[in-house]
C-alpha cells in the first residue's frame, strides 16, 4: 500500500530552529541574571508557588509565542513544593517574577 507522502528534506531546517540572523545583538536583554531570586507567577489562589535562584539561561524558540525567548534554569528552594521530586526546573521569562516584588 502506497500512501504517497511528500518527501521531507532534512537539509533545510524549519525557520524556528535557526537562530535569528541578528543574534545576539537583536535578542532582548534577559530580565534575570545568575543569582536572581524568582518565583513562578500564580495561575490561581490554590497554586503552590515554587521559588528559587537562577543558575542558567538559554535562548530558545518559544512556539507558544511564535518567537525566540529566554528560558531559565532555576535551582529550587528547599521549601518549594516541587522540591519533593526535583531540585531544579526551567521556566520561560514571562512565567517568572522577581521574588522581591511579592514582599514589597
Amino acid at each position: 500500500m502506497s500512501l504517497n507522502l511528500p518527501l521531507i528534506s532534512l537539509d533545510e531546517l524549519p525557520p524556528s530552529v535557526r537562530l535569528p540572523a541578528d543574534f545576539p545583538d537583536g535578542a532582548a536583554m534577559p530580565k534575570f541574571l545568575y543569582g536572581d531570586r524568582v518565583e513562578w507567577k500564580s495561575l490561581s489562589d490554590t497554586d503552590n508557588i515554587d521559588t528559587g535562584v537562577i543558575i542558567g539561561r538559554f535562548y530558545l524558540f518559544a512556539h507558544h509565542q511564535n518567537q525566540w525567548a529566554w528560558k531559565y534554569l532555576i535551582f529550587l528552594d528547599s521549601d518549594s513544593y516541587s522540591r519533593r521530586f526535583c531540585s531544579a526546573d526551567t521556566a520561560w521569562e514571562q512565567d517568572l517574577t522577581p521574588l522581591e516584588e511579592r514582599n514589597s
